[in-house]
């Protein structure tokens, strides 16, 4: 008798540890005869289906979000709550030069940035959002205005999320704005400056 119970006990370990290990797609447990051993199998059989639902659910959330960054032009890096990396869109892994995985890795390994890094753990530590300029310069000189958000999740923090803003032109067009209003107010000191000379006797 302790045979015939320990084998369908066995099986049952087995059936647990293949859904633990996210193996799912396996026949349908039989655990034996008695109504407590069908009981269980069962029970059992019905948790691998929820698990395999759940984990179908959570794939095709994933997608659509990947789907919707992908989609977004500025750069975005998803973060969990320990600040590993969860994804980043094509956006961010062309603006870093990112080759390869991004899941699981800390952002200081692909941004090379401390102070985004002290701004992700600060939003993660504390649940507020940040805001940060970051110049880049590689090939050619880039700004970019940085937002670190927290991602809440039943009032806790369950990661966060960075856009870079390349705001490169703009600074550009500062700069022209800037050079221009000192060239004309240099030439109308000129002007008035030069008038005076002449009523010199």
């Amino acid at each position: 008798t302790s045979r015939y119970i320990s084998r369908p006990i066995l099986d049952a370990i087995w059936f647990v540890r293949n859904i633990a290990s996210g193996r799912l797609k396996h026949r349908t447990l039989r655990v034996g005869s008695t109504r407590e051993l069908r009981e269980l199998g069962t029970a059992l059989d019905d948790m691998r289906r929820q698990v395999q639902t759940h984990i179908g659910q959570i794939t095709l959330e994933k997608s659509r979000l990947e789907s919707v960054l992908t989609s977004i032009t500025e750069a975005i890096l998803v973060t969990d709550q320990s600040g590993r990396i969860l994804m980043g869109n094509q956006t961010f892994e062309k603006l870093f030069g990112v080759s390869g995985a991004t899941e699981g890795r800390m952002p200081i390994e692909l941004v090379r940035h401390r102070d985004v890094q002290n701004a992700i753990d600060q939003t993660l530590k504390t649940g507020q959002a940040i805001f940060l300029d970051l110049i880049r310069s590689d090939d050619r000189e880039r700004h970019f205005d940085v937002q670190i958000a927290p991602i809440l999740q039943n009032d806790h923090i369950a990661g966060s999320v960075t856009i870079f803003y390349d705001i490169t032109e703009l600074r550009r067009l500062e700069r022209i704005r800037k050079d221009f209003v000192a060239n004309v107010s240099h030439e109308l000191r000129l002007k008035d400056v030069h008038p005076r000379w002449q009523t010199v006797p």
